[in-house]
């Protein structure tokens, strides 16, 4: 009955309680390493992997077993039981299996480290070609032979062997350059969204093949430095009108995550789809960002200006120019003035054909004209050059030697605007200084002096003919105030070029309020002061940004504006070397960028992810 009854239970201790509700740990099971011995060779074993666990590895299948099973017994069952024909094999045996083993390890690792180096060598290679603006089949076809050439002739034919596993095919190339294309690409916009803002150069123009090409370049700030590269080039796929710019531009920004706000000024010519009111190129960009400032190319306007000229000067430089086109567009009569020229001692045996798109054609065509006129009479004697009278004719080559002098010094003028890292402030006071000269050398025509014109000065000049070059350099200045109109206002900036001068405090009068404290903080700056002399402008207000943030961030906006597209035309020279009558059929757009960017590609990120290959 006992079994039935239900007892009530002793009052439990604390201490009973607290070890009921803290039952004992288990134990843990200790894990051992085991360690590989010299001895287990004799059943047909070495080891791999990591030395503190090693995994035994057999000689003969090389199948790797775990490291529990790094025990003598094991070892040997699996001997018996997968090798019974080589159960008495001795130790010597074993030990040329294993050598025999490593020494393909070996090849093979050896093999994988020469396809990555001819991967990256071909990467290279690649490179190298589309900076020269060479086509793809030249690796194939030069580089490699001739290397293989100079390999073999100076190293061995063994040099010469390994030259060959460089892939170099033209398809190949191709690819490569596609791949750095895409990588720089990739790297130019994330330094554009870090940079924040930038501007940008746009062009248009037409290919060998009849394609109209939009070219693009941009300027921003990179670390401590402002740096300017190729864009895009974008073929147009129809019309060429603002609305089709702007839609292939606008496209672009947003396929690689950049939006207008960012572009804080935008360069292009003069053309009427880019400047147009209402559907021009200029006119949608502002629609998006009013803010922006738009500037007409400064070489462009120059070029306009250098067109501006008297009747009579006009005349003059009609004649000569239909005088050296009937020589140059006849060979024969090319030859034999050559030939002329050579006879009667003449520095230079060519005269230049007068190109009117080109910038300094004009003053390098009048000027060797002018060198030559001698040749040229004799020349005359002998064949129908038309106006050949002129050359007898004191006045004409008078007023011809001031156009030799006057347009050389508007091509020195032009040639100092062009090149890289041209901001707006350098521009504007060249431009400046010549319209300074342009007064000087009235001034000095009216007192009967030509000293600023060698050509001219040399040649006998009367009155009447200093007052039409009075005219004609009173009339260039007009020209250039009236084509740039904010060259007068050229003072404002001069808080820019020298923050630190006390003259250019009167320029800060039109900045805001913060701007002005920040500019007289900075003004008594001294330790900013002595690295104001050893940093390019740029670079210093780059400095000044952490400090002076405002006025730093008004000033780099000037600075990143461009004031030419001078790298447009650069890349349009490029364009058409590379896209001639044999490569008309090109897509430049990748060889363009690896051939004129300045942002170089990351090669062996771009080897990283990729299974190396070599040549067969």
């Amino acid at each position: 009955m006992e079994r039935f009854l239900v007892r009530s239970k002793p009052p439990t201790t604390s201490a009973e309680t607290a070890e009921s509700d803290n039952p004992p740990k288990e134990k843990r099971k200790k894990t051992v390493s085991r360690q590989y011995h010299e001895s287990y060779l004799s059943y047909g074993f070495s080891w791999t992997g990591d030395v503190n666990i090693p995994q035994p590895e057999c000689v003969l299948c090389r199948e790797k077993l775990a490291n529990a099973n790094m025990v003598p017994s094991k070892l040997k069952r699996h001997l018996e039981t997968k090798h019974p024909f080589h159960a008495e094999r001795n130790l010597a045996y074993f030990k040329r299996a294993r050598d025999l083993n490593q020494r393909q390890q070996d090849r093979l690792l050896d093999c994988v480290k020469v396809s990555e180096k001819a991967m990256e060598a071909s990467y290279m290679l690649a490179e190298l070609i589309a900076k020269q603006k060479k086509p793809h089949t030249i690796a194939e076809t030069l580089i490699l032979p001739a290397c293989k050439i100079i390999a073999g002739v100076m190293l061995g034919p063994d040099a010469a062997n390994e030259l060959s596993k460089v892939p170099a095919s033209d398809n190949t190339i191709k690819r490569r350059i596609d791949d750095m294309s895409e990588d720089i690409e990739q790297h130019l916009t994330e330094k554009l969204q870090a940079s924040g803002r930038f501007s940008l150069q746009i062009d248009e123009s037409t290919d060998i093949s009849g394609a109209a090409q939009l070219l693009a370049n941009v300027r921003y700030v990179d670390g401590d430095s402002i740096k300017e590269t190729f864009f895009f080039c974008k073929e147009m796929a129809s019309h060429t009108t603002g609305e089709e710019i702007f839609k292939v531009t606008d496209n672009y920004l947003k396929e690689n995550n950049l939006c207008w706000s960012m572009c804080v000024s935008l360069c292009t010519d003069g053309a009427a789809c880019m400047t147009g009111r209402v559907r021009g190129f200029i006119a949608k960009v502002k629609a998006q960002n009013p803010q922006i400032v738009t500037n007409h190319c400064i070489l462009h306007r120059e070029a306009l200006v250098a067109k501006t000229m008297p009747p009579e000067l006009t005349e003059v430089l009609n004649q000569a120019v239909q005088m050296v086109n009937y020589i140059k567009s006849r060979p024969l009569k090319s030859r034999l003035f050559s030939q002329l020229c050579a006879e009667m001692g003449a520095d230079h045996q060519s005269l230049i054909l007068h190109t009117e798109v080109r910038w300094l054609s004009r003053g390098k065509v009048l000027s060797r004209f002018y060198e030559l006129r001698e040749e040229l009479l004799e020349f005359s004697r002998e064949h129908a050059v038309p106006h050949k009278d002129r050359l007898a004719d004191e006045s004409w080559c008078a007023r011809l030697a001031y156009l030799a002098d006057i347009f050389g010094h508007l091509n020195e003028l032009n040639a100092k605007l062009q090149g890289r890292n041209e901001n707006i402030l350098s521009s504007t006071d060249k431009i400046r200084g010549f319209m300074g000269k342009l007064t000087l050398w009235r001034e000095a025509l009216e007192q009967g002096s030509m000293n600023m014109f060698p050509l001219a000065s040399a040649a006998p000049q009367a009155a009447s003919e200093r007052a039409i070059y009075a005219e004609h350099l009173q009339t260039l200045k007009e020209r250039f105030e009236r084509y740039f109109p904010r060259v007068a206002d050229i003072e404002d900036n001069d808080w820019i070029r020298d923050p630190f001068n006390q003259e250019s405090e009167s320029s800060t009068e039109k900045l805001t309020m913060k701007e002005r404290e920040e500019s007289a903080e900075l003004r008594a700056d001294r330790t900013l002061k002595l690295k104001f002399s050893e940093l390019t402008l740029d670079q210093f207000w780059l400095v000044c940004a952490s400090e002076y943030p405002t006025i730093s961030h008004h000033a780099i906006d000037q600075l990143l504006h461009f004031p030419t597209t001078y790298l447009c035309e650069l890349a349009f020279s490029t364009l058409v070397y590379m896209k001639n009558k044999t490569r008309s059929r090109l897509s430049v757009e990748q060889d363009l960028r690896v051939a004129l960017s300045s942002v170089p590609p990351r090669i062996k990120k771009i080897c990283a992810p990729r299974q190396a290959h070599v040549s067969h």
